[in-house]
């Protein structure tokens, strides 16, 4: 039986990767040891699945859809951009995700219960809502992305409304990953409202 590698994601709209993409072109300018991502490929993550058989497929659509019900849709603000572990020595560069309402912690904890059926474990940090502009791979750049990075430290690059989820099937390649879309679920105002 085949396998398929997962995610649960939320879109960005063109015109704020447009400024993602303006960051991210800056930040080159610290030269190599960083791996950059496609900006057309820049998400939200709401829950990384791994692989999973293709037979539990519709379960995975129904977990999906059940940790959307009842959530309206909702505003997202990108501001700042931030390192992992920690600004000063980063492995990974993110721009951060404001979401005021919480609904993506609401859906993230549901999905983090609903795929404990498929043996899926639960993420053992806090989830932190952010979007991945590059990976540190070598550190003999990094003092002077840093630099860069202090730039955009308060950077707003505008804000969009949550209408839908997205479950992604992401293949490797060796020229990066290449995402499709499987299926989409809308948020709603059923149940509790």
């Amino acid at each position: 039986m085949a396998k398929l590698r997962l995610f649960v994601a939320i879109e960005i709209i063109d015109i704020i990767k447009k400024g993602f993409k303006e960051c991210q072109e800056r930040l080159k300018e610290a030269g190599g040891g960083i791996k950059w991502v496609d900006v057309g490929n820049i998400h939200i993550t709401l829950k990384f699945l791994g692989y999973v058989e293709e037979e539990h497929l519709s379960q995975v659509k129904d977990i999906t859809n059940k940790s959307v019900q009842g959530i309206k849709p909702f505003p997202l603000q990108f501001k700042g951009i931030g390192g992992f572990p920690r600004f000063q020595r980063p492995m990974v560069v993110f721009i951060t995700a404001e979401d005021r309402m919480g609904c993506l912690t609401t859906m993230n904890s549901r999905l983090e219960e609903g795929f404990q059926v498929l043996g899926i474990e639960k993420e053992d940090r806090p989830y932190e809502a952010h979007l991945t502009l590059g990976r540190v791979k070598s550190p003999h750049n990094v003092e002077r992305l840093v630099r860069l990075m202090e730039e955009y430290k308060e950077e707003p690059f505008g804000e969009e409304l949550v209408s839908r989820v997205l479950l992604m099937h992401s293949q490797l390649t060796p020229q990066g990953p290449i995402y499709t879309r499987l299926e989409e679920f809308p948020l709603n105002t059923r149940e509790g409202e």
